[in-house]
């Protein structure tokens, strides 16, 4: 191992290495805000110097970090083929930008996607009537930002049985 300090030593831990022949270790060394060495009190303590910031982290269990960019898939994926209304000003702007998407499609495809916010635009929240006459052929599904919230047009509405024709 090479010789020159470490600048932080945990000890005494319980790390989780999640590598399937040696699944636990008792200390890491960190050298520059990289990781040097995950082992024994021993090794690491061997790396010691008077320049190194030891913490005791007393049996204490630790986990490499994780990166969560919170994307959901599926839904992710979905979204790069659905119309897009996270920079949308105005509920014009908003109908406009939804029956623009509409015209690419073909009778009977679903408009999903969405991630708008109507506190955008004053913050009344849009309705079924405002994008009904440019998704007439089409039933829409798309959800507010925080994906709490979903606007259905009429079509969606009578597809799901939620509305019926009187006429």
């Amino acid at each position: 191992m090479e010789s020159s300090p470490i600048s932080l030593a945990i000890i005494n831990a319980t790390i989780w290495t999640a590598e399937k022949d040696n699944i636990f270790a008792e200390a890491i060394a960190i050298k520059e805000d990289i990781i040097f060495h995950v082992g024994t009190n021993l090794e690491v303590n061997s790396m010691i110097s008077e320049k190194t910031k030891v913490i005791d982290a007393k049996n204490q269990f630790i986990v490499p970090g994780l990166i969560d960019s919170h994307i959901h898939f599926l839904m992710g994926g979905e979204r790069l083929n659905s119309v897009d209304l996270k920079d949308i000003n105005s509920k014009n702007e908003f109908v406009k930008k939804i029956g623009n998407f509409a015209m690419t499609l073909e009778k009977g495809k679903w408009i999903t996607g969405g991630d708008w916010d109507h506190m955008n635009w004053g913050g009344e929240l849009p309705d079924r009537f405002l994008i009904d006459s440019v998704t007439q052929d089409n039933p829409v599904w798309i959800g507010r930002h925080e994906g709490h919230m979903y606007l259905a047009n009429t079509l969606a509405l009578k597809l799901a049985g939620l509305l019926v024709d009187v006429n």
